[in-house]
């Protein structure tokens, strides 16, 4: 095989004898793409669009915008592909599929990108899962579905995933050791995962050894954090369902904890093979059931889900004394470590007039706007880095109308200009519905910020009773407690 600098000459070389060779103009964007070196990719790709504006040109333009954190580009550059009728099918829904991971995560719209994946789907039926998963995911943001039905839907996904053959376990045999605890999940990092497990697992790895299934790759404080308390670090990013699965048995593991539900269905149908004697769903694409009966508990509090919302589950609900969760503080900013264990009431009145949206723009849903209408601000406060994009803006405004005449944007590129925005930011916080605030809520109260709840019905998912359960929470600190209790359901 020709290694990559040689091929990279070879092509170099042969654009000088023919430099109008549009496909070695593809080729070496394409290259210099694989390789990081997104800057020579992208002039390469501008040369190719510029001699023959096909497919290909268009599809490598988007894959480039993206490397280069350019959302609105790439969006327009890969509905171009996807609407080539002359483009393969394949490549059309790989357009599609990256659009729909656009729309979700950089324009906060679900509908959006539920709409991108039923045309992927139609292109490429393997991805029907993913469509018909995008679907229940717009309407949990959005609403106007009852909470029963959305289980039923769900546990017809859960059906349909290619869950492998359970591994025959012995029984435990070592009476008096330590336990053996798996966490899979892509988001050991500063994430809602991050901030809301780290302080109870600190707690649970003084007795038991962690075996982190680590499907991410963002390096930070928070994930540096989780390797220091690790047994072992098993990277598994991008990893097929079967092969993960092999590894997680291999393990040897008393409990198996998941952190990323329908957000990782690869790994979701893992977990769901049984690889470990009990199986525990906790933190993370935690906004209703999981549809699967192979879990021996999923995680919660009274609040979160309370007795009335106990048919929404198909799994056991383990409810946590105090919180389900426990906040830890990132180092840069260590005094909601005191707000933490004794969280602050807010001082005075908020500023007349001004509201503000402070969490995922994708939960602004037709029902979070009607809130804000009937509040009639004169200021609407939108913070959140997604507002830098045009496609974020635009999604909005179908929602927010012309509530977007009064509205400043805030776009703060990491957590800790984030954190500084809320800081100085006089105003009335408004709770999401029906997809409530969660790690969100979690900082304006630490921060000691005036916020006007949601108040779900007792049966709403658990995604809509986040909010209102984390102020309801004596502490946010409950660590000890906290791990303790995971110990205990992580048991024989």
């Amino acid at each position: 095989m020709t290694p990559p600098a040689a091929k990279r000459r070879l092509m170099e070389q042969a654009l000088l004898r023919t430099p109008g060779d549009v496909d070695l103009r593809l080729g070496l964007g394409a290259h210099c793409l694989a390789q990081g070196e997104v800057d020579s990719a992208l002039r390469h790709a501008v040369a190719a669009a510029a001699l023959r504006p096909d497919w290909q040109a268009e599809l490598l333009l988007g894959r480039v915008h993206l490397q280069r954190g350019q959302a609105d580009d790439a969006a327009a550059r890969l509905h171009a592909a996807a609407s080539r009728a002359q483009a393969p099918a394949a490549a059309r829904a790989a357009a599609w599929r990256m659009l729909a991971d656009l729309r979700l995560n950089a324009f906060g719209d679900p509908g959006g990108a539920a709409q991108a994946l039923q045309a992927c789907a139609a292109l490429a039926p393997a991805h029907a899962l993913d469509a018909d998963l995008a679907a229940v995911v717009a309407a949990l943001y959005e609403g106007g579905a009852d909470a029963g039905a959305m289980g039923a839907r769900l546990r017809l996904l859960a059906a349909r995933l290619p869950v492998p053959a359970a591994p025959v376990l012995a029984p435990r045999s070592r009476p008096g050791q330590r336990l053996r605890i798996g966490l899979v999940s892509a988001q050991f990092c500063a994430s809602p995962v991050g901030f809301l497990t780290l302080g109870a697992l600190r707690v649970v790895a003084q007795q038991a050894d962690l075996f982190f299934f680590d499907r991410g790759a963002k390096d930070d404080w928070a994930r540096s954090a989780f390797q220091a308390i690790a047994h072992r670090w098993v990277g598994c990013a991008g990893t097929d369902t079967a092969t993960l699965h092999q590894l997680m048995a291999a393990a040897d593991l008393d409990a198996l904890i998941d952190l990323g539900g329908w957000t990782d269905p690869a790994a979701l149908a893992a977990v769901a093979g049984r690889p470990a004697r009990r199986l525990l769903k906790w933190v993370g694409g935690q906004s209703l059931t999981t549809g699967l009966d192979c879990f021996d508990g999923f995680v919660a509090d009274g609040r979160q889900a309370p007795p009335a919302a106990q048919p929404l589950y198909v799994e056991p609900l383990l409810r946590a004394t105090d919180n389900y969760v426990s906040y830890t503080a990132p180092p840069y900013a260590p005094e909601l470590d005191a707000a933490a264990r004794q969280p602050p009431l807010p001082q005075g009145r908020p500023a007349p007039g001004c509201v503000a949206l402070v969490s995922n723009p994708a939960k602004i849903s037709a029902a979070t706007a009607e809130a804000v209408r009937r509040l009639a601000p004169r200021r609407l406060v939108l913070v959140d880095h997604r507002w830098r994009h045009a496609g974020t803006r635009a999604a909005a405004e179908q929602r927010l109308g012309p509530l977007m005449a009064i509205a400043e944007f805030h776009t703060p590129a990491h957590h800790p200009a984030y954190l500084e925005t809320l800081r100085g930011l006089d105003a009335l916080f408004l709770d999401t519905r029906p997809y409530a605030m969660g790690l969100t809520a979690i900082e304006l109260r630490l921060l000691g910020k005036h916020v006007r709840l949601a108040r779900p019905p007792a049966r709403a998912p658990m995604c809509a009773r986040h909010a209102v359960g984390h102020y309801g929470a004596a502490t946010l600190a409950g660590h000890a407690r906290l791990g303790a209790e995971l110990l205990r359901w992580c048991g024989p």
